[in-house]
């Protein structure tokens, strides 16, 4: 039943998405084929994790598999697959650092320490909108008997 009524969509994009795949490393053939990306955030994670070693001395008792395997395969896959606001996690702390950088206070996208406008007076009342759910059918008979009470009585004033 619910199959009947539904439409298949088909696009084009995952034919322009070629997934980019490290099968082999010169001749040594590997079990699993790695995207580039995972590569490259495993390196990169791998050196940072080195780093860390040699400023943090306490960090060195911990197993040679859990702090050159472990650790950086745990940080590829944070930076790889999650999402955070619906951006990769490099790009999300990126856009974090860059907001808390940015000045408090904007006007016209120019940073300034005060706004200049402090007591705003206007001259002619502010008017919000509003929802008004109107009877068509009241509303018609409200008007008919409002012109046959001006016919009957002259000027009325509403």
């Amino acid at each position: 039943m619910e199959n009947e009524n539904r439409v298949i969509l088909r696009t084009y994009k995952s034919v322009w998405k070629i997934p980019r795949k490290i099968y082999s490393i010169d001749s040594i053939k590997l079990f699993v084929p790695v995207d580039v990306d995972q590569a490259i955030y495993f390196i990169a994670s791998l050196c940072i994790t080195y780093l860390l070693l040699k400023i943090l001395p306490f960090l060195s008792y911990l197993p040679f598999v859990f702090k050159y395997v472990a650790i950086p395969y745990g940080l590829m896959k944070f930076f790889t697959k999650q999402k955070l606001d619906g951006k990769l996690p490099h790009k999300f702390f990126l856009d974090y650092v860059a907001f808390l950088m940015s000045p408090g206070k904007l006007a016209r996208f120019k940073a300034v320490d005060e706004y200049k406008i402090k007591n705003v007076c206007f001259s002619t009342p502010i008017v919000f909108r509003d929802l008004i759910i109107v009877n068509r059918t009241e509303a018609a008979l409200n008007h008919k008997t409002k012109k046959e009470k001006r016919k009957k009585g002259g000027s009325m004033i509403v």
